[in-house]
C-alpha cells in the first residue's frame, strides 16, 4: 500500500467528472470550507473543457453567529472568480428528532432539490476521509451492505443527481491544491466540537487508529469498494426476483423460495420499499415480518407499519400503502337519468357508459357491503355470498368495505364492475350500456384491472 496520498489537481478533476454519467448544468455545493473551496476553484479553471455550464450554492443554516460572515465570503470568492452564486437560508428550528448532523444534511438536500431542473447535477466535495468515517460511523450503527458501502459516486437526487468526484482524494490533499494557488478558505469552529460523532471520529478515534494501522483510511476504502460490488450483486439478484414476483408496483407475491429463505426476503424487499420511494423499513420490524411470513398460512393475516406506511400479507401477497384509512361513502341513490355517481377522492366513480341515459327504473342505490343492506347476490337459481366472491377473488379484507355494490329495489346487482346478477346483467346488454368502476387509489385500480382480466379469461374459456 502505498505511502502517498494521490496529489489533487485540476486534470485529475477533469478525469474524475468525465468518467461520471453526463448531465447538462452542475451545481456544485459551496460552504467556504477548504473541501468545496478546492472543487469549485478547480472546476472554474478547466470549465471550458467540461462543457457544462455551472454554478455554486451556498446553504445558510443560520446555527453560527458567523454564519453571514461565511456568505459574505463565500459572495466575495465567487466575485472575484466569475462564478454565479445561489444562497440559500434553511430553518433548523423545527427538528425532526434525528439529530442536528442528520437534520441540517437533510434540509440542505431538500433546499438545493429546488434548484435542480431535469439534467442538473449537484456537485460535493465528499472526499475519501470523508468515506473512511463514513463507513465507521454505518459500522457502529449496525448497518448491512447498504451503509457499509459508503457514499456512492453517483446517486438521484430530486429530478437531477448527485456526484461526488472527490472520493478519491483525501482532505490533505485537497489543503495541499489550495496552498500551492494560494487560495484562502473558512475553517467552521463547530468541526473541532467532540460531541459530534463525525468529529469524534475525525479527530479522536482516526488517529488513534492511524498510530497501530497506517493509512487507515486506505484501508477502510477496500472495504467500501468490496461492499459496493457486494451491494451491486445482490441488487441485481433482488431485481430479478422484483422482475418475477411484483405484480403490481404496490403487490409482490411471496412464494417458494422467497417466503423460506429469510435473507432473500429482507432482500427482496429493501430493494422493493427503496425503488418504490418508501422509508426504509427498521430493521426490527422487517425481522418481526420475515418471521410472520415463514409460519404463515392460506388466510393468515399479518400487518407491519412504520413512517406512515403499512405492509399487510394476504394469501400469499403483500400489499402497501399508506398507513392512512381511505375515506368510505355512504349509501347514495342514484337518481335516473344520470351517468356517473361520485364515490369519493380515492374511490373515483362509478360510471353507466352506453347509449341508455343512466341505471334502470327502481330503487338504485350504490353502496358497500358495510352499509347496502345486503350479503349475497343471485346468480342462476342460487345465491353467492359476498365473504366467498371476495376471497375467490383474492381481495385483502380490509380492502373489502371499499368496493361498491349496486342494489336495485333491495336486491344486490353488482359487486364492483366484474360481477352482475342476471336480472341486471340481461338489462345492460339490451341497453348496449356497461357498469364501469373507476378507482384512484392505486390498490384499488389493481383489484379493477385483476377482476376485469378474471371476467376477460372465463369468458374465453367458456368460448
Amino acid at each position: 500500500m502505498s505511502n502517498r496520498s494521490l496529489p489533487f489537481t485540476e486534470e485529475r478533476l477533469l478525469h474524475a467528472l468525465q468518467s461520471l454519467p453526463g448531465v447538462n448544468r452542475y451545481l456544485v455545493g459551496f460552504s467556504g470550507g477548504a473541501d468545496s473551496t478546492a472543487l469549485l476553484h478547480a472546476l472554474s479553471k478547466i470549465n471550458d473543457r467540461v462543457g457544462n455550464p455551472f454554478v455554486a450554492v451556498h446553504v445558510n443554516h443560520g446555527l453560527h453567529d458567523d454564519a453571514v460572515a461565511w456568505q459574505t465570503h463565500c459572495e466575495t470568492f465567487c466575485l472575484r472568480h466569475q462564478i454565479r452564486l445561489y444562497c440559500l437560508d434553511i430553518d433548523l428550528e423545527h427538528r425532526s428528532g434525528a439529530g442536528l448532523e442528520a437534520e441540517a444534511r437533510n434540509l440542505r438536500y431538500q433546499a438545493i432539490e429546488t434548484l435542480l431542473e431535469p439534467g442538473d447535477c449537484l456537485l460535493t466535495a465528499h472526499h475519501a476521509d470523508d468515506q473512511a468515517e463514513t463507513l465507521l460511523l454505518n459500522l457502529l450503527r449496525g448497518s448491512g451492505v447498504d451503509g457499509l458501502s459508503a457514499m456512492p459516486m453517483h446517486r438521484v437526487l430530486g429530478v437531477g443527481v448527485l456526484q461526488r468526484p472527490l472520493l478519491a482524494f483525501q482532505n490533505s490533499a485537497l489543503v495541499d491544491y489550495l496552498r500551492d494557488n494560494d487560495i484562502e478558505w473558512l475553517e467552521d469552529p463547530s468541526n473541532q466540537m467532540l460531541n459530534y460523532d463525525r468529529n469524534y471520529l475525525r479527530h479522536t478515534v482516526m488517529p488513534l487508529l492511524e498510530t497501530r494501522w497506517p493509512e487507515v483510511n486506505k484501508r477502510l476504502l477496500l472495504s467500501c469498494k468490496a461492499m459496493a460490488q457486494a451491494r451491486s450483486l445482490l441488487h441485481r439478484i433482488a431485481d430479478e426476483y422484483l422482475g418475477q414476483q411484483l405484480s403490481h408496483p404496490f403487490v409482490l407475491h411471496i412464494e417458494g423460495q422467497l417466503s423460506q429463505d429469510p435473507a432473500l426476503f429482507n432482500l427482496v424487499l429493501r430493494s422493493w420499499l427503496r425503488q418504490t420511494g418508501v422509508p426504509s423499513i427498521p430493521a426490527h420490524s422487517l425481522e418481526s415480518l420475515s418471521q410472520q411470513v415463514q409460519k404463515a398460512r392460506g388466510g393468515h393475516r399479518i400487518s407491519i407499519h412504520w413512517a406512515g406506511w403499512r405492509l399487510r400479507f394476504y394469501k400469499h401477497r403483500l400489499w402497501l400503502h399508506t398507513d392512512t384509512e381511505i375515506p368510505s361513502f355512504p349509501v347514495t341513490g342514484w337518481p335516473h337519468g344520470c351517468t356517473e355517481i361520485d364515490l369519493g377522492n380515492e374511490l373515483g366513480q362509478l360510471v353507466v357508459e352506453g347509449r341508455h341515459p343512466g341505471v334502470p327504473h327502481g330503487k338504485f342505490k350504490v353502496g358497500n357491503r358495510s352499509n347496502i343492506g345486503a350479503n349475497a347476490i343471485r346468480k342462476g337459481t342460487h345465491h353467492q355470498s359476498l365473504k366467498n366472491l371476495f376471497q375467490s377473488a383474492g381481495i385483502p379484507p380490509w380492502l373489502r368495505d371499499y368496493i361498491p355494490l349496486c342494489s336495485l329495489d333491495g336486491e344486490l346487482v353488482a359487486l364492483g364492475d366484474w360481477c352482475f346478477n342476471e336480472q341486471f346483467a340481461t338489462w345492460m346488454s339490451e341497453h348496449q350500456v356497461m357498469l364501469c368502476w373507476r378507482p384512484k387509489n392505486p390498490l384499488l385500480k389493481y383489484i379493477c384491472a385483476q377482476q376485469q382480466s378474471r371476467v376477460v379469461d372465463h369468458t374465453s374459456a367458456v368460448r
